[in-house]
Order: structure tokens, then C-alpha cells, then sequence
């Protein structure tokens, strides 16, 4: 098997880079190369393959991706591969992971969160239209089989593109282990220590860049609630709005039972601190951030919006709540108050989510095409 992966632009960290090098580092195991088509590659040094460097688009968003489109397909051309893998949005393809989701979903959901005006600009907004407007034409154009990593967004797939189910395989995302595990009882006390947290009681967390969508912001005030009183919550991540989340905290009276972290090159130590993990998300197709949360036997209290939800309201690993700040303290608080319970619920559900399936997954995908 002669396979490329195609990713626009591939940074030092994510879900999606995270997937892409673990692909890579399994097919290396066993003798087939992997070769990489991109613009720019933090990790290319370390990439387990061959690696071939787009030019760098130049001009609005939109006309980069339609360059990148471009090359892809002048790079194809040129070269023989027996299967073609893209996490992008494009034609050239012979299967189509939608790590990202379906834009069409994200972009209703985004529509109704903003204020009406803001709505009308969204509507010719380039981008935006660029995504829906290939991703019709994939579903309608080409014959390719689409990979969802949940099963909300193999819902999406049927629902807003019309994809019948022989062109969609559903292959959950997956953590190392190994490597996310529970905190023994002195690795509880000594994270917490490191993160400047003396109590004893309870701690929330939520590990993230992407504040706004991703609910840091409706973290904070839920946590103001009576019901919440002695919670502490940890946050983790890049985000340009960090101060102005610090800033909101302080308002509200709560900067002594909040720690903000910034972006972390390992987040075990927040893990290993906290008791329960919070992500009140506007859309995250299967954040890799609660998976591993739920490895490290964290319950987990997320949205309908994001693809892990049905796995935990089917099995009581957390709860599944709204972005309303009242409602996300009223899951909060029912989860610490059965904290033992849903523990043991995460706990159990920790196996499903194990890479070594998810790449087994893969591996048989690709037989099957290849």
C-alpha cells in the first residue's frame, strides 16, 4: 500500500496532528511509508516518512485554499499513489476524513450563537461559503467514502450532505493508554501543589485553545453558582482572550478559585489535579481533549455539540448539559455529588477509546480500499 495524507497546514500540536503521526508511526511498524503533502509541517523533522512541501499560498484565505487545492492535485499528478487520504476539503481524494466536522453544521450552529447582525455578514463570508460549497460537491461529485470520528458526525454527513451509508465508515478517535492514566493518590496532591492549589476540594478543569467555542468563558461563570461554591476550575490552553477570561473572573469574585494555565506541553499534570473535566462546547466534532480526560478516569461534562456526548449520556461518565452557565452548574454539581459513580462510569468506558483500536481501524479501512 503506497498512501498520502493531505493537511493544509500542520501545527506542533492537535487532534488532527496527533492523528496524522500516529497513523504514520503504525504504518512505519509495518514496513509501509507514509508520505505527507503540506504547505507547512511544525513536526516534519520527526515525521516517520517522506515529506513533500507545498509552495506557500499567497492572497485572501480563500484564494490560498484554492491554491493549496491546486497544488495538491499538480502533486498528484506527478506522483503514483495507491490511496489518497485528505483532512481537507477537496476532490483529489480517495477517502475524506471529517476530522473537522461538516462546516455546514458548524456554521448553523455558529450563526445562532452570534448576535443577528453578525449573522448577515456570515452569510458572504468566503470561507464560509468555500467549505459548504466543496463539501456538497464531494458528497454529490465524487464517489469518495467519508470517515466520521463520531457518531454525531456520521449523523451530519446523512443529514445536511445527504451521504448514503455505504460512503460513510464511522472510526472514533483514540488515545494512548499508556500514557493517560488515572492519578494515584500522591500524584493528585503533588499536581495539585504544583499548580499553586492547597484545597482539598473539588476541582474542575478544561484543557483547550479556542476559549469562546470551546466554553471557557461559560466555565467561569457557572462556576459563580451557590452550588459550585467550593470548586475550583484549572484552565489550559492558548487563546488570545486569556486576559480577558482572567478579567471576568476577577469580576465575578472568583480569581482565588480559578487557575489559568496557558498553553501546556503536557497536560497530565491538570488531569492528575482535577476531579472532573468540563468542556462546554459549541461544536467539537470528538475532542481529543476529553478523551483524554476520560483515559485518565475523569468524568466528563460536555454539550450535545460535541461527539463523545452520546458515549456519555449512554453510559453516566458525566453528564450532558447546555452552554447556559445555570445549566452547566447544575451538571457540575450532580457529578461531583456522585463523583464515585461516574468515575467508575469513565473508568469503564476508558477501553473503547484506546489508539490501538482506533488504529486497527484504520489499518482495516484501508485494506478494504487499497
Amino acid at each position: 500500500m503506497n498512501l498520502v495524507i493531505i493537511r493544509w497546514r500542520i501545527a506542533s500540536s492537535g487532534g488532527v496532528e496527533s492523528f496524522i503521526f500516529d497513523i504514520a508511526d503504525a504504518l512505519d511498524q509495518r514496513g509501509v511509508e507514509v508520505t505527507l503533502i503540506s504547505e507547512q509541517c511544525d513536526q516534519s523533522a520527526t515525521f516517520k516518512g517522506r515529506f513533500i512541501k507545498l509552495p506557500i499560498s499567497r492572497g485572501t484565505r480563500s484564494q490560498k485554499y484554492r491554491r493549496f487545492q491546486a497544488s495538491v492535485g499538480e502533486a498528484i499528478a506527478r506522483n503514483r499513489f495507491g490511496l489518497v487520504q485528505s483532512h481537507e476539503r477537496l476532490l483529489t481524494a480517495d477517502l475524506y476524513r471529517a476530522g473537522d466536522g461538516v462546516h455546514a453544521a458548524w456554521f448553523d450552529r455558529l450563526k445562532k450563537s452570534r448576535p443577528w447582525w453578525r449573522g448577515v455578514g456570515m452569510n458572504v463570508n468566503t470561507m464560509h461559503n468555500l467549505y459548504r460549497d466543496i463539501e456538497l460537491k464531494m458528497a454529490r461529485e465524487s464517489d469518495m467514502i467519508f470517515v466520521a470520528n463520531s457518531t454525531l458526525v456520521a449523523r451530519e454527513l446523512h443529514d445536511w450532505l445527504d451521504l448514503p451509508a455505504a460512503r460513510i465508515r464511522l472510526i472514533e478517535n483514540g488515545v494512548d493508554l499508556n500514557y493517560f492514566t488515572p492519578a494515584a493518590p500522591q500524584q493528585r496532591v503533588d499536581a495539585r501543589a504544583a499548580l499553586g492549589i492547597d484545597s482539598t476540594g473539588p476541582v474542575a478543569c478544561y484543557v483547550g485553545s479556542g476559549f469562546e467555542r470551546k466554553g471557557a468563558f461559560q466555565l467561569v461563570r457557572a462556576l459563580a453558582d451557590p452550588s459550585l461554591q467550593d470548586v475550583t476550575a484549572v484552565i489550559a490552553g492558548r487563546d488570545k482572550a486569556e486576559r480577558m477570561l482572567i478579567g471576568l473572573a476577577k469580576r465575578l469574585g472568583l480569581s482565588n478559585r480559578l487557575v489559568v494555565t496557558g498553553p501546556l506541553s503536557d497536560v497530565r499534570s491538570v488531569l492528575h489535579a482535577a476531579d472532573i473535566f468540563v468542556l462546554p462546547t459549541l461544536y467539537d466534532p470528538m475532542p481529543n481533549a476529553a478523551l483524554e480526560a476520560l483515559a485518565s478516569g475523569l468524568p466528563v461534562v460536555t454539550t450535545a455539540d460535541a461527539g463523545i456526548a452520546d458515549a456519555i449520556d449512554d453510559t453516566g461518565a458525566g453528564k450532558v448539559t447546555t452552554r447556559d452557565p445555570e445549566a452547566l452548574a447544575d451538571a457540575m454539581a450532580a457529578v461531583f455529588g456522585d463523583l464515585a459513580i461516574a468515575r467508575q462510569a469513565a473508568l469503564d468506558l476508558r477501553p473503547r477509546f484506546a489508539l490501538s483500536e482506533t488504529v486497527a481501524k484504520w489499518l482495516e479501512l484501508y485494506g478494504e480500499l487499497s
